[in-house]
């Protein structure tokens, strides 16, 4: 599920009865089979070796693979391809499913599918009869996205059987009028994580408990995070079949949740509406989650709540991305038990989880609670595969409706598209980072955005713009999804209560592209005449090498984040290079120079550089100090840190080198020996400090570095080392370390200041070492992260605090070691720890895109800034600069921060 709604209880028992008359009803409803139809088709039971949903039972993703590549063959009215591998190499799967007359003419329907996404291809009025009558609604089904919801994956098979069999009217009826498109998992690589942590530790104290590990090698439970960016290899093969391949109608997305509270969610969702999705949108869901709540109702399952919990603003979802694809996205959660391990709840121990569910009481929208009892893995399935038939016969029985509405919605996109702004987007060629801006129009086209280029100079609003400007007009079948990316997000002041604290949106508040990646881009507000080529593919910039005659060096000015991963990729070869510490001429200050003749060049050119000058002769020595590769460790906790995941990612995709550091080597100290910069990503206090208890983790994983870790990284920044913190890790800084810096947001509550997932507007010294790079302004990303107070009167606020409210001396309580320091002790120890800042949030603008409440809290506080600690740093970087892996404007934030370990003398004198 996304951010489980409730959290989940466990108590185990020993596998035992269950409801065996609804079992038996739910059986003869769906799966009735004809037998010369079913006689040769495999059960899941025949080759998994038990029952779907068995107690303490999971199919493996082979042995799942395996199913579905032996029910192929046996049955005409199924196709099982392996579309791609997963990040780890494993088949993912495509399941196609539907009548045997369908599925002899799927290439048709498939071009069906594309006339109603772009009406654009129906050239006539024949044309377009033949696609409303001919058209069969079109349904993906996603299961087990998130590895840990286990029972989607395994309740795959039993539903592919069903259809493959069932000869009743019903089961006629859908694949008749449907085609079924099943992903039996949307993350093969977790499964047999899952299971194989599972079964290690079943039969004891840690059954079912965390694991220590991400489920998908970078994002984990955030891989439904990544649906508009496109970082994970999963993500863009899903995308890939639904917005070029085959275009469905409706997609549903099967989840779990905690089992404190429902037992299955339904559609429709609560508020706020995003503008962007259609009302045809909203009203079906409504329909189709009716539907399902009444099926169930009628199969005697309770406990069924909707309009509730989970919202539909934001954009970055596995059901809410197709939204903007004018595709009818549904997700359902059900309660989960302890894995595959049976739970009993008393219904004392169930109440309400969070906005339209208070509390557990019967309502308009939870009608009939669960009484509590044994809740099994094979409920959850029962519960799912009621939820996909109803959905099915919903979609069969009124084909012509969603059909209708489909083409309806793509025909609205364009009109609408030219007749009322923004009539397009303009992303101009000259940008700062060329790159980024070819990455985020990669993006958009990978999603289904058409994008031109303009062939000829043209004018828009009455502004010039070049030949080679990129456009995205408006009026295309996708253009809420475009519009989504391109416009800055304005979520409405919501609270709790009238004049309460807020009332938090599901995920996030705002996530305007071109802001997150640093990209130029202007709406353009009135109709326009420029002579554009449609782009099929979007190719990424190269540099044009200018003339280089009697060149003796080369310099780039860091203002790609390309020009990161090509100094890495030089410094890899072999090459020297050193850091300009003052500005020279036309080159900025933190320019890096690489000395060679005007034929080294064409090999730095090579590299992927995007900004690259020659220079008749090198900056004075004095003017330069070497950039060695520094040693990069990257902390790991053992909680499953997404936070974690995504760093490597960034890491990786830019050619940092890294070695993972997890609790042990970290509190065996000597860091100092073996890294000049160690990285804590977006973890709390307690987390680093803590880790997980030993009573729900088995040794070796339970816990964290302890005080003793604590220890080790103060010596290893001490004798010259960089650590670098972000957002929550601060703490190490400003609660444990007693640092001159304050985080002047640590105890206000939410009726003061609230800021959820939004884009805030900074500015830059780009003369700091930290800096280097950027323009003089830039954006955060700002996920209830940090602002700083900085030097003298950060000790004031924090001694102030810890006189009134009687923390003493204990540094993790934000206090100071004697309860009264005079003012001459504090100026003292600031000027001990001195602190530079690199960035501030605006002294005035704040808020881009999403919600702030209490932004004057912001207003000109420190957002990334260095405290020097010895020989070495700390880094404090107050919000995610590596958030999912989606703002590219601030990656180098980060990279600023390792190579500055590389090229500081303490870190040097510690290499040497």
């Amino acid at each position: 599920m996304d951010n489980l709604a409730h959290a989940v209880t466990f108590n185990r028992i020993p596998p035992a009865g269950g409801r065996a008359i609804l079992a038996a009803r739910l059986l003869l409803t769906f799966s009735v089979a004809g037998v010369a139809v079913a006689q040769d088709v495999p059960t899941p039971e025949s080759v998994i070796g038990h029952r779907v949903g068995a107690d303490y039972k999971l199919a493996r993703w082979a042995k799942i693979v395996e199913y579905f590549e032996k029910l192929d063959p046996a049955s005409d009215r199924v196709r099982v391809t392996r579309v791609d591998t997963s990040t780890e190499g494993l088949p993912y799967l495509l399941v196609e499913i539907s009548s045997e007359a369908n599925m002899r003419d799927l290439d048709r329907y498939r071009g069906l599918q594309a006339r109603l996404h772009d009406p654009r291809l129906i050239r006539s009025d024949d044309q377009r009869a033949e696609v409303l009558r001919d058209a069969r609604s079109v349904v993906l089904v996603s299961c087990s996205l998130h590895s840990n919801e286990v029972a989607a994956a395994q309740m795959a098979m039993e539903l592919a059987c069903d259809l493959a069999t069932g000869d009743d009217p019903r089961t006629r009826e859908i694949l008749d009028n449907c085609i079924i498109l099943l992903v039996p998992s949307a993350n093969p690589d977790g499964i047999d994580k899952i299971i194989d942590w599972y079964e290690k530790y079943l039969g004891t104290p840690y059954e079912g408990g965390p694991m220590p590990w991400l489920y998908q090698r970078y994002a984990g439970h955030d891989n439904n995070r990544d649906w508009y960016m496109l970082n994970l290899k999963e993500t863009r093969i899903l995308t890939r079949i639904m917005y070029s391949q085959w275009r469905p109608t409706i997609m549903y997305d099967v989840h779990q949740m905690g089992n404190r509270g429902a037992r299955f969610f339904v559609p429709p969702f609560f508020d706020p509406v995003n503008p962007n999705v259609d009302p045809l949108i909203h009203q079906s869901l409504v329909i189709i989650g009716g539907h399902m709540a009444t099926e169930l109702q009628e199969h005697g399952k309770s406990g069924v709540v909707y309009n509730a919990i989970f919202d539909n603003w934001w954009a970055g979802g596995n059901r809410t991305t197709p939204y903007r694809h004018n595709i009818v996205g549904i997700l359902t959660e059900a309660a989960s038990a302890n894995v595959a391990s049976p739970v009993f709840q008393p219904h004392r121990d169930l109440g309400g989880g969070g906005r339209g569910f208070p509390d557990y009481e019967p309502a308009v929208n939870f009608p009939d609670p669960w009484p509590g009892g044994w809740w099994r893995l094979r409920d959850i399935v029962e519960y799912e595969l009621i939820a996909c038939k109803s959905l099915f016969t919903l979609a069969a029985r009124y084909r012509d409706h969603f059909v209708g509405n489909h083409l309806a919605l793509s025909e609205k996109a364009l009109s609408v598209g030219k007749s009322e702004p923004p009539y397009a987007w303009l992303v101009p060629p000259d940008q700062r980072d060329a790159a980024s801006a070819a990455r985020m129009l990669e993006i958009l086209h990978a999603s289904g955005i058409e994008i031109h280029r303009a062939d000829e100079p043209f004018k828009a609003d009455g502004v010039p713009y070049p030949a080679g400007t990129h456009v995205l007009l408006a009026s295309q079948p996708y253009r809420p999804h475009l519009k989504d990316m391109m416009e800055r997000q304005e979520y409405p002041d919501r609270r709790a209560y009238p004049g309460g604290p807020a009332e938090s949106p599901y995920d996030v508040a705002g996530w305007t592209l071109p802001l997150q990646m640093g990209v130029r881009s202007v709406a353009v507000d009135a109709p326009f005449d420029a002579k554009l080529t449609l782009l099929d593919r979007i190719d990424h910039p190269v540099l044009k090498l200018p003339p280089a005659e009697g060149a003796s060096a080369w310099a780039t000015n860091r203002a790609s984040t390309d020009d990161y991963r090509a100094v890495n990729r030089t410094l890899k070869a072999g090459a020297t290079a050193s850091v300009l510490t003052e500005a020279v001429d036309d080159l900025p200050v933190g320019s890096i120079v690489f000395n060679g003749s005007s034929s080294a060049g064409v090999g730095l050119a090579e590299a992927g550089f995007q900004n690259l000058s020659p220079l008749s002769k090198a900056p004075d020595a004095g003017k330069l100090r070497t950039l060695r590769r520094p040693r990069v460790g990257l902390y790991q906790p053992w909680t499953a840190s997404m936070d974690e995941g995504w760093t490597r990612l960034v890491l990786e995709t830019f050619e940092f080198d890294y070695t993972t550091l997890h609790n042990a080597e970290i509190r065996a100290g000597g860091l100092a020996d073996r890294y000049d910069c160690i990285i804590i990503p977006d973890l709390s206090l307690r987390s680093i400090l803590d880790g997980i208890a030993d009573t729900r983790m088995p040794p070796p994983y339970a816990g964290g570095i302890g005080d003793e870790g604590a220890m080790a990284l103060e010596r290893f920044v001490r004798a010259g080392g960089t650590l670098v913190l972000m957002d929550s890790a601060t703490a190490l800084a400003t609660e444990l370390y007693r640092l001159p810096i304050r985080d002047v947001l640590a105890g206000v509550g939410r009726e003061r200041f609230f800021c959820p997932g939004s884009i805030l507007r900074l500015r830059v010294d780009p003369a700091h070492p930290l800096g280097y790079g950027f323009a003089d302004e830039s954006v955060a990303y700002f996920a209830g992260s940090r602002a700083f107070e900085t030097g003298l009167s950060a000790l004031k606020s924090a001694a102030g605090a810890a006189s009134r409210e009687g923390a003493g001396g204990d540094p993790k309580k934000g206090g100071m070691a004697d309860s009264g320091p005079s003012e001459a002790m504090l100026k003292e120890r600031a000027d001990a720890f001195p602190v530079t800042t690199a960035a501030t949030y605006s002294d005035n603008v704040v808020l881009l895109s999403g919600w702030i409440l209490g932004e004057d809290l912001l207003r000109g506080r420190s957002a990334v800034c260095e405290v020097k600690m010895g020989d070495g740093r700390i880094v404090c970087l107050g919000f995610r600069v590596q958030h999912r892996g989606q703002p590219h404007g601030t990656f180098r934030f980060l990279f600023n921060a390792i190579y500055l370990a590389g090229w500081e003398s303490g870190s040097q004198r510690v290499r040497e």
